[in-house]
């Protein structure tokens, strides 16, 4: 009896009578993972998790400005191989500072089931913890795993070439957009647009110049814009205004405005873009020599380029290039996590520059090399 006093006596969250307000307030600043076993607690928790536009949007906001929210997911480069995701739940931040696989816990989520046979492998996109990726060369899936919850989008008609989808928030109209672009048989570079909740496409402005050349089909999501790195004479960006509809050029440092041609595997330098610390980034990657981390910290000003680090190439006789810079630390210790290319397998590196060290991180020895790394920041958000 008197155990039985004592248990009742004890104070809970929902005992003390704070404000429901309040109760949102230390709610929000939960990780996705625990506040998925707290929406059991009692039937308002679990509207308000679950249910709450609102709340998982305040959440995501939460989400973006804390570091130890932003997550490594790794996606099936060709689906059809490895129909599983890994997300990693513990903090990009501990991939920068151990290389312990006690500190990265893993977990596989599988889409066989949306899948067909016939699917086609590409990067993944990620936007606001949802996941958008091509399940054929038509139709492309948007999954939040933390959730799990996914969405197949209407079928692209009349698909011709190869065919990236980017998923982008469009905050004009409050609401995801999917951004897919077709490099068709012709060269023409054909672009469409797909609102979230709609259930059509429509087709946008094609790219200004027939004659251009992607690197890579997949946007880059700054600003209320995507951005393509493009070849003609010479290399530049096309940056797509998400309100207007409209294309505008950006040039890159001066130093990278008159390279001759692309730059493929058999050339002596690779470029491409990407985001760090919130900016529009470009890596510039010398063959056999080192790698330019720039970024453009005032966006659309051309004079703001400024030059992060130089990371050295590994002497390792199998190391290749770096493809891509993923991360770079938010603190004064300068750490970079780096996709690099080693006998033709894609691999991670932490890479620091304060003491000129490399450093493999151990799990990626358990997951099969054809898989894709992205930066993932967990939410609420439903793709529904």
């Amino acid at each position: 009896m008197t155990a039985r006093r004592k248990k009742q006596s004890e104070p809970t969250l929902t005992s003390l009578h704070l404000p429901f307000d309040l109760v949102e307030e230390i709610l929000c600043r939960i990780s996705v993972k625990h506040l998925i076993r707290l929406c059991c607690v009692c039937k308002s928790w679990n509207s308000l998790i679950f249910r709450d536009s609102k709340f998982a949007k305040k959440h995501l906001r939460k989400s973006t400005t804390s570091h130890d929210r932003h997550h490594l997911i790794l996606t099936p480069t060709y689906p059809y191989f490895s129909p599983q995701f890994f997300l990693l739940h513990s903090p990009i931040s501990s991939i920068l500072n151990s290389t312990s696989t006690s500190i990265v816990k893993q977990f596989s989520y599988t889409i066989r089931e949306i899948l067909i046979e016939r699917a086609y492998g590409n990067r993944a996109s990620t936007c606001d913890g949802i996941v958008c990726f091509k399940i054929d060369n038509s139709s492309a899936v948007l999954c939040n795993p933390f959730i799990r919850k996914f969405k197949i989008l209407p079928p692209l008609k009349y698909p011709s070439g190869e065919i990236s989808y980017t998923l982008v928030h469009d905050r004009f109209i409050n609401n995801y957009k999917i951004i897919a672009v077709n490099c068709t048989r012709s060269s023409k570079i054909e672009v469409n647009v797909h609102i979230l909740g709609t259930n059509h496409w429509r087709r946008i402005r094609d790219f200004p110049d027939p004659n251009l050349i992607l690197v890579s089909r997949l946007g880059t999501f700054v600003n209320d814009s995507l951005n393509w790195l493009v070849y003609a004479a010479a290399p530049f960006i096309v940056s797509l205004d998400l309100e207007k509809e409209s294309y505008e050029k950006l040039a890159l440092p001066v130093s990278y405005q008159k390279l001759a041609l692309p730059v493929f595997p058999n050339i002596s330098s690779f470029m491409i873009l990407g985001t760090l610390k919130g900016c529009l980034s470009l890596i510039f990657d010398k063959r056999e020599k080192s790698c330019d981390v720039w970024i453009m910290k005032e966006y659309g000003n051309e004079k703001s380029w400024t030059k992060l680090l130089t990371v050295p190439h590994m002497k390792e006789c199998d190391f290749y290039c770096y493809i891509r810079a993923l991360y770079i630390s938010e603190d004064e210790d300068e750490k970079v996590l780096m996709e690099c290319t080693k006998m033709g397998i894609n691999s991670l590196v932490v890479y620091d520059s304060i003491n000129n060290t490399f450093m493999i991180p151990e799990f990626q020895n358990y997951i099969s090399t054809k898989m894709t790394p992205e930066i993932y920041v967990e939410s609420l958000i439903s793709p529904l």
